[in-house]
């Protein structure tokens, strides 16, 4: 094999990581849907200009993902309509099937190469791909509302797609990501999230209120309001 054929699908690969990570601040999670249910995620220790890098799955680019942020003195009052986040869901459906098929015509690149080298069967397979990507871009357009997609971040969509392949496999990920979850992240928890699993925000959340307590050597307000948010948070864990 030459370099060429080497270097083309770790390049693609590559990008396709690249463009998957995120960077968090300290009071930030991820809120993953799985199926019907929901899964916290956290960021990895690494720590990148004052951020948390976060890198998912990359055999799963069909699970959306919010980025949710929390604070101890959150006054939102309102409240995530269940009905219009199922219907984000159904029509989000189609387009993480078709992500699916993209990781997989990606994944057939290196064995491509292999096999055939640059023949025409690379520029068939490169070809299949573009076409997965405009049934895709085609599909959401036809969906934007109720995907909550303005004709901006759908053009900056249709750009990075097709500007960069790779970066199409991860169209679930954006546009889960430009949709924020409605009010108080930990209410929202509360009141959807499985009891374990709302036992594992609790002790994240709980874990960065006790690192900001131990910068607290003086009885502040500022302390005197993270106890209170502890406090709430292990009453909220007792109504489960």
């Amino acid at each position: 094999m030459s370099s060429f054929e080497v270097w083309l699908p770790v390049g693609a690969f590559v990008l396709y990581l690249f463009d998957s990570s995120l960077r968090l601040y300290a009071n930030e999670l991820l809120f993953l849907r799985y199926g019907r249910g929901w899964v916290l995620v956290q960021s990895l220790p690494l720590v990148v200009a004052g951020n948390r890098v976060y890198l998912p799955n990359p055999l799963t680019p069909g699970i959306p993902g919010f980025k949710v942020r929390w604070s101890e003195s959150d006054p939102r009052q309102q409240r995530e309509d269940s009905a219009k986040l199922e219907r984000f869901f159904g029509a989000l459906r189609p387009v993480q099937y078709l992500v699916t098929v993209l990781l997989a015509l990606l994944c057939a690149l290196p064995v491509t190469l292999a096999i055939y080298g640059t023949d025409a069967q690379l520029l068939a397979l490169v070809a299949l791909f573009y076409c997965v990507i405009l049934a895709t871009l085609v599909y959401i357009f036809t969906r934007r509302q109720e995907l909550r997609l303005t004709g901006r971040a759908f053009a900056s969509l249709c750009f990075d797609s097709l500007a960069c392949a790779p970066f199409a496999i991860n169209l679930v990920r954006k546009l889960a990501l430009g949709r924020p979850l409605v009010g108080n992240p930990i209410a929202f928890a509360g009141e959807t999230f499985e009891p374990a699993e709302f036992d594992r925000l609790v002790d994240a959340v709980a874990g960065r209120v006790a690192a900001d307590l131990l910068r607290e050597d003086e009885p502040t307000a500022r302390r005197q309001e993270l106890e209170a948010f502890l406090d709430k948070l292990q009453a909220m864990r007792r109504a489960r």
